[in-house]
């Protein structure tokens, strides 16, 4: 019963912290263990309970829970940078530098 929301949390929050970093230029914060674990946690049982509701468990079923969890845990974690007004200057200096790196 609690599973969706709190999924939900850890995805958004996962992605403000990672989002919070590049605009910072400091160190992602996906480098730390437990938001990576904590993530593997919410993708882990969300599978298992697509596959566990479900009154024929088979493969396919299986397959469609982590395709499901998958784009849902790559959308939610997109939000906040999605939402951010610093998006356009992040784009801007991350395009700069690269085409400064790929000059000769």
């Amino acid at each position: 019963m609690l599973l969706p929301p709190v999924a939900v949390l850890f995805c958004v929050m996962a992605g403000w912290m990672w989002w919070v970093g590049v605009v910072a230029l400091t160190r992602s914060a996906l480098r730390e263990r437990w938001i990576v674990a904590t993530l593997v946690f919410v993708a882990v049982s969300s599978v298992f309970c697509g596959v566990a509701s479900v009154d024929d468990p088979s493969v396919s079923a299986g397959l469609l829970s982590a395709v499901v969890t998958g784009l849902g845990m790559i959308g939610l974690f997109s939000i906040p940078a999605a939402c951010s007004r610093h998006l356009p200057d992040v784009v801007r200096r991350r395009s700069s530098t690269a085409s400064d790196e790929a000059a000769p």
